[in-house]
């Protein structure tokens, strides 16, 4: 299946960096299509990359790109994070694929790191 052979992806290019990462995917609802955390990442790495996954999925719209809009009305986008669960900041993407639509989110690196990992992945689901 293609999301195995993507996360494989994205810990191959985790490793090249040298950071142990999370790496979550979930459907278009947000809801886990795959969770992986390589040995030596951080405990709470799935979450968030759950977290960076699900809210790039529900915004279509990569995690990068809220955390600029989130700047801007920072009250709205703390109370999503409180009550709805969501996340801002880099390695989040939204893929739409024929195979696979939905989000990859990474944690367990900086966020230039995270962001170079989930885009390994989503390149993968092509």
């Amino acid at each position: 299946m293609k999301v195995f052979q993507a996360i494989a992806s994205g810990v191959a290019k985790a490793e090249q960096l040298g950071v142990r990462v999370a790496i979550a995917l979930v459907d278009e609802a947000g809801e886990v299509v795959a969770l992986y955390k390589m040995p030596g990442a951080y405990p709470f790495s799935p979450k968030i990359a759950l977290l960076k996954a699900r809210t790039a999925a529900i915004f279509k719209r990569p995690t990068a790109e809220l955390m600029e809009r989130a700047a801007q009305n920072l009250p709205f986008y703390i109370g999503l994070t409180v009550h709805a669960g969501l996340i801002f900041g880099k390695g989040g993407i939204y893929v739409a694929k024929r195979e696979f639509s939905g989000g990859v989110g990474v944690s367990g690196g900086t966020g230039d790191q995270d962001e170079e990992v989930a885009r390994a992945v989503a390149q993968a689901l092509d």
